[in-house]
């Protein structure tokens, strides 16, 4: 009885590993991603690199609403998003339809700097929370793939209940590849299974208001900025010409620091305008529980109208889900902790793909089904870390006054996935398909160690060898996978 439920959990982890693991490879990545896309977002404006974080002013702040009123009375939805210690500068922004865009202000004295548009780290989080395809379909599939990912870790717990504690020790890299890929996905799988069911639990009742309304509303908001609630389609980002300005509405920063007073020094991270209102709300990052607590202001004159806190219980708990999956509040290094166990999960399951086709290649390798499955773990496996890459170099190639260059960038990030997805094609339906692996794995790691002299040649460099800045850490970690990626094609030799 005992074997016959391990061997149909062997076959249910193994096909709902597969074809969960294509979705899941794509959301652990881009979920990974997307907890620095707000330093992403900065590395992508080079322009940032000279500025030296000062605190914010009131007549900033002021100088800044009242260009925000201005532009929403020519039609533009804008919000404010004010400095925080990941990204110490004020913007404008506004929603295009997939990334939030805008323009940089000082916050000394509200003059803007002349930066770069580019969706930035927006795109990492929409590959995780609905695969760039919708606020439906793409949630149902990435609920889907959750709820696959908790049915195969029960499933991979019930095959391996009985040498779990010895999979734990024994990791044999130069054994024959099938036992090292083995054991590799078993000793990542075991050693990160409680990150991954808390991410697997959490973004499943995260999307679950959306896609099934009877249980009720929920904030949706992104983990690496602020959130618009009636997610516009605005015009162009960019500020009209700095001259004198009379004010459209009450100067901000009375209403900012009463909201202080209210939520605490350091909390408010987002203006939002609606309707004769200001709302001075909460920062993802003001505490564990994300919320949108706010202090709404009459726009005329400043007034308090009301303090808008999280309602009951259950939207309390909801909060705190939110927070242990997004983790805005978390300090860097938990938030490099959240990135690694990001990280080697889409390691682990993308080793779970190549098992699966080791497995198979034997009897199957022939079959029209087989070669479209490892074209398709192919695409996701090496072919998206090259889309991610490709994003990053179009960012610094397309020259910087470009008219709608953040469009061009994301367009660039699908077309190199999608050759390498015709590659992959190309190889897997012919005679070699481990060179369609080892070329893109050799492609990635080089483009990967060069994305360091990339940031030099296209950005003032300042002060290279003081400090540790966002620059740095991008470039250093790109070239640590690149140089990762030389040690696994060797892996993928005998696929």
């Amino acid at each position: 009885m005992r074997d016959t439920l391990r061997t149909r959990m062997g076959w249910l982890h193994e096909w709902v590993g597969f074809l969960g693991g294509l979705i899941l490879v794509v959301t652990f990545t881009g979920g990974s991603l997307a907890l620095f896309d707000t330093e992403l977002t900065r590395w992508m404006q080079p322009e940032l690199s000279r500025y030296h974080p000062e605190p914010m002013s009131d007549a900033a702040l002021n100088q800044v609403g009242y260009i925000a009123a201005e532009l929403r009375e020519k039609g533009e939805n804008a919000f404010i998003t004010l400095p925080t210690p990941r990204d110490p500068i004020i913007r404008i922004q506004h929603f295009n339809g997939h990334a939030f865009i805008g323009t940089a202000y000082s916050p000394v004295d509200g003059y803007p700097f002349q930066t770069r548009q580019t969706g930035g780290g927006q795109l990492f989080f929409d590959l995780h929370h609905s695969l760039y395809y919708g606020p439906f379909w793409g949630n149902m599939l990435t609920e889907i793939a959750a709820v696959g990912l908790l049915i195969a870790v029960g499933s991979g717990i019930v095959i391996h209940f009985r040498s779990l504690f010895s999979d734990l020790l024994l990791f044999r890299p130069f054994a024959s590849r099938t036992r090292a890929w083995m054991d590799a996905h078993i000793l990542a799988g075991v050693l990160f299974l409680p990150f991954m069911v808390m991410m697997a639990y959490t973004g499943a009742v995260i999307h679950a208001p959306r896609l099934f309304p009877m249980f009720g509303s929920a904030h949706h908001g992104r983990p690496g900025g602020h959130e618009h609630p009636h997610a516009p389609h605005g015009q162009s980002g960019a500020a009209p010409a700095w001259t004198e300005r009379t004010p459209l509405s009450a100067p901000l920063a009375p209403m900012f620091h009463q909201a202080e007073t209210q939520f605490g020094a350091g909390s408010i991270g987002l203006v939002l305008f609606d309707k004769g209102k200001v709302s001075m709300t909460k920062a993802d990052s003001a505490s564990f529980a994300l919320s949108r607590d706010h202090a709404e202001f009459s726009d005329r004159d400043g007034s308090l109208l009301k303090v808008v806190t999280v309602p009951d219980t259950l939207h309390r708990i909801s909060g705190v889900l939110r927070g242990l999956h997004f983790i805005r509040w978390a300090p860097l290094p938990l938030r490099w902790l959240y990135f690694l166990s990001g990280i080697v999960g889409s390691v682990m399951m993308s080793g779970g793909l190549v098992l699966f086709l080791m497995k198979h290649r034997s009897k199957k390798a022939k079959t029209f089904l087989f070669r479209l499955a490892e074209t398709l773990a192919m695409a996701v496996t090496t072919g998206l870390p090259l889309a991610c890459l490709a994003y990053f170099w179009a960012n610094r190639l397309f020259w910087s006054d470009l008219p709608g260059r953040e469009v061009f960038e994301i367009r660039a990030f699908f077309c190199v996935w999608a050759a390498a997805l015709l590659h992959g094609a190309i190889r897997s339906f012919g005679r070699t398909p481990h060179r369609g692996w080892n070329e893109q794995c050799v492609v990635f790691a080089a483009f990967a160690i060069a994305l360091f002299p990339l940031d030099l040649l296209t950005r003032s460099v300042t002060g290279l060898l003081s400090g540790f800045d966002v620059y740095k850490a991008v470039d250093l970690t790109a070239m640590t996978t690149g140089l990762m990626a030389f040690l696994i094609h060797r892996r993928l030799v005998a696929l």
